[in-house]
């Protein structure tokens, strides 16, 4: 991935979105947990998700009964304030 921002995580490492690893032409963008291994340096097996399957993942773990009520509380809270400042 080449990072276009970073932000510190609440408990440790960062959530960094750019452009995905697997594309060249810069084209596809993705989300990506970084997170410190054991020497504190950020792990080379962090996973790094398109943008497209983070919102399936996160339909599918609602599904499940996988979010908890703070959770979901947190996305729709998210959503609802954001949904005024873009233009979908």
């Amino acid at each position: 991935m080449t990072p276009t921002y970073v932000e510190k995580h609440q408990t440790k490492g960062e959530l960094r979105i750019g452009w995905a690893s697997w594309d060249k032409d810069f084209h596809n963008r993705s989300i990506k947990w970084a997170y410190p291994d054991a020497s504190n340096k950020i792990s080379r097996g962090c996973p790094e998700v398109p943008f497209d399957i983070l919102v399936d993942m996160t339909i599918l773990a609602y599904m499940q009964g996988e979010l908890s009520k703070v959770e979901i509380k947190r996305l729709r809270s998210a959503l609802a304030s954001n949904r005024l400042n873009r233009n979908d």
